[in-house]
């Protein structure tokens, strides 16, 4: 974030002047020997892994570009070259995966992910929560503990027939599988399916945690 958050640029700007400090800060990618992206800033995750870069630039990892082929112990390269290797550790990170409930009940059709109301609500099922199935830049422990209350606050408001739980409940039939993004064009990857803007995020969990206490 720019300054801590506090002051808030216009995003096309933000992508440009960010990308610009990081290649100051830190260089390119290709001075790696890795690859350069082929999307703008924030269009991705992240890596926030200052240590791989480290050790790229003491020559302690060699990057290769991707693999074509493995037989045996030996790696083909997209490249031409083969080596062989000892291991071969997949770090690909992670896949949802939910095998005690059937997809079908957690509105996941033809989709990389859930279709849920803020990542959280079922259009339709009224007591069933997918909880910290959410991933963005900096949203940590916090962002989290926000879902958690407002989870909270909204089977509390149901119990007491509260209108404003059923207002939530509209809007997740309404808006289930909507992406916040903020405005910025994310990789269409099942590893981004799940993915959010923190700042618009975290804005309309907290407007509904400030509704539902009203139902408390």
């Amino acid at each position: 974030d720019s300054i801590g958050g506090k002051i808030k640029l216009p995003r096309s700007l933000k992508q440009r002047l960010d990308a610009r400090l990081i290649r100051l800060i830190v260089g390119k990618p290709s001075d790696y020997g890795l690859p350069e992206p082929s999307y703008r800033m924030y269009e991705s995750h992240p890596v926030i892994n200052s240590l791989v870069l480290h050790h790229l630039g003491h020559g302690d990892i060699t990057p290769h570009g991707d693999i074509v082929g493995v037989v045996g112990d030996t790696v083909t390269f997209a490249d031409g070259q083969s080596r062989v290797y000892d291991l071969v550790l997949m770090a690909t990170g992670y896949k949802l995966d939910y095998p005690f409930i059937d997809a079908g009940e957690l509105n996941w059709h033809n989709a990389d992910a859930p279709q849920l109301y803020l990542n959280v609500f079922h259009p339709q099922h009224r007591n069933l929560f997918m909880m910290g199935m959410v991933e963005a830049a900096g949203l940590g422990w916090e962002g989290r503990n926000e879902q958690a209350e407002m989870v909270a606050l909204y089977i509390k408001a149901r119990e007491n027939n509260h209108p404003v739980a059923e207002a939530l409940e509209q809007k997740a039939t309404a808006e289930a599988g909507q992406t916040l993004d903020g405005g910025f064009d994310y990789l269409k990857l099942e590893r981004m399916a799940y993915y959010v803007h923190k700042d618009s995020y975290r804005k309309a969990v907290n407007a509904h945690i400030a509704d539902l206490k009203q139902g408390v």
